[in-house]
């Protein structure tokens, strides 16, 4: 049972990611549970809460850039609550012009099909150590 836990689990954080790049933000809010915590470590270990506090972490995640795109390139079933996925970013400094490229990890911890708890790493070793795996 816990295999098919797993696979459901990274159907639905891959359905976010789809969801986010189409602008369907309504299809990642009925995976979420009301009471998420999103936190991101770098470069202030900022917890939010809620969807208005995803948005808000999203929103701050991207306002000092243009041409903002992601793409989510690696899914890993970390185990039967956790999805970690590796990022890919590029997007082009808002006040410099300079384009930028690099990978973050995310930690999706669902519990009952319902996203609970997003963590916004920057590289893959925090992201599996928040996930209890090691590389």
């Amino acid at each position: 049972m816990l295999a098919q836990v797993s696979e459901e689990n990274v159907e639905i954080v891959r359905r976010g990611y789809e969801a986010y790049l189409r602008g369907d933000l309504g299809v990642i809010q009925g995976d979420m549970d009301p009471d998420v915590v999103v936190y991101r470590k770098d470069p202030d270990g900022a917890t939010f809460h809620g969807w208005d506090g995803f948005m808000q972490a999203i929103a701050e995640w991207v306002e000092d850039f243009d041409e903002f795109t992601i793409s989510a390139r690696e899914f890993i079933d970390a185990n039967d609550n956790q999805v970690v996925v590796r990022v890919h970013q590029t997007a082009v400094g808002a006040r410099s012009g300079a384009p930028i490229e690099a990978d973050f990890w995310f930690v999706h911890t669902l519990r009952d099909a319902r996203l609970t708890r997003l963590d916004m790493l920057v590289n893959k070793a925090d992201a599996l150590a928040a996930a209890g795996l090691s590389e």
